[in-house]
């Protein structure tokens, strides 16, 4: 008798899961995150930055022009996420010197709690991605003018030039923050909160 011949049975194709474009650039800034810390900045490469996000090389650059422009891009997330946090906080009235403190307590806690993206940008970036992430930057001390200058107005705050004093402001605690983290020295919140508060109190016109 004739052996009956079957075939196996075909296993079912997996079903591809169409992305967005939103969930391309996220994975691509989620993937770079690993690629960079392992690798540094310098050494990674644009296929390895596309492989880990998850798409093909060309894919990449529907995205971004370069590893620059999206190391600027993963800062700018962290800026975003600063900003979403005290957004509301910089808008209420009254108690105007508790809400700077306030302020300055998410400053140096987001800067902690992303230390290793502090570490990528200014202990290996270049000069252009450098500048993409100041340019994120200047958003943060746009916030801060915005809040001191109404502060001035009602009579608390004391700035012969608002802009400029929180230009210094901003970049001596991110200074501070960034020289701290990139040379791997222990962070203390509590110490680095206290002394950026000292400096701002003082630059403000605190006499209490």
């Amino acid at each position: 008798m004739a052996a009956i011949r079957t075939t196996p049975p075909t296993a079912p194709r997996r079903k591809r899961v169409a992305k967005s474009p939103e969930d391309r650039r996220a994975a691509l800034i989620r993937g770079a995150g690993r690629v960079f810390r392992e690798k540094g900045f310098a050494a990674a490469t644009v296929a390895e930055l596309a492989e880990a996000g998850e798409v093909a090389k060309g894919t990449f650059y529907l995205y971004f022009d370069s590893k620059d422009h999206l190391l600027g891009a993963m800062w700018e997330e962290y800026v975003d996420g600063f900003l979403r946090s005290t957004q509301e906080l910089l808008e209420t009235d009254g108690d105007w010197w508790p809400t700077l403190d306030r302020l300055i307590r998410a400053l140096v806690d987001h800067a902690v709690d992303n230390a290793a993206l502090h570490r990528i940008v200014y202990g290996s970036a270049n000069a252009k991605a450098l500048e993409l992430c100041r340019t994120s930057n200047q958003r943060v001390v746009d916030v801060m003018v915005a809040f001191v200058r109404r502060g001035a107005r009602a009579g608390v705050f004391r700035a012969y030039d608002p802009t400029l004093v929180c230009r210094m402001l901003f970049h001596a605690a991110d200074g501070l923050l960034d020289d701290l983290i990139s040379r791997g020295e222990q962070v203390d919140p509590e110490v680095i909160v206290a002394a950026v508060r000292e400096l701002t109190h003082r630059g403000l016109g605190d006499t209490a």
